[in-house]
């Protein structure tokens, strides 16, 4: 009996250390607060700030391109991808978030409007993943992301 006893205080005691669980709701506004921050670094045409919320070892699968992996890659690609694009609207809304650990999972939708010199404005709607990581610091940072748009490209025409 007194074992008994014994394992079922020592189960209890182990069911009272355990982390209590995450609070999806605070830690939704926290990623929503990246997800402005970059809405606004994007209309600004900023592209190190944007950067500095990224993990150094971050993997981008952006729409059309290849994978990119670290700060390094990404920033040539932003720097090449958004040469003389200007935004005159970035909307980016968060429909879910998912938190796992030190990870949390965001899936959202985007939608934007820009111009380039010699082309008329253009518009674009897509859908997004990102996965971010806490940091020893307790930050959020980009660990992955990948994205996509919601518009067909132009189909040839047959003659």
């Amino acid at each position: 009996m007194k074992r008994v006893i014994a394992v079922a205080f020592v189960s209890l005691l182990l069911a009272s250390c355990s982390a209590p669980p995450p609070d999806v709701a605070k830690i939704r506004k926290e990623v929503e607060g990246l997800v402005e921050k970059s809405s606004k670094d994007m209309m600004a045409g900023t592209i190190d700030t944007t950067l500095s919320q990224y993990t150094d070892d971050e993997v981008s699968m952006p729409n059309n391109g290849p994978m990119l992996k670290g700060k390094p890659a990404i920033k040539a690609y932003f720097q090449q991808s958004m040469n003389g694009m200007k935004f005159s609207s970035v909307s980016f809304t968060t429909t879910d978030v998912f938190v796992g650990g030190p990870y949390v999972y965001e899936i959202g939708t985007y939608a934007m409007t820009m111009s380039m010199p010699n082309m008329p404005e253009m518009s674009d709607k897509g859908k997004y993943i990102t996965v971010y990581e806490r940091g020893k610091d307790g930050k959020l940072k980009i660990k992955a992301e990948t994205w996509n748009t919601d518009t067909m490209p132009p189909m040839p025409t047959h003659e």
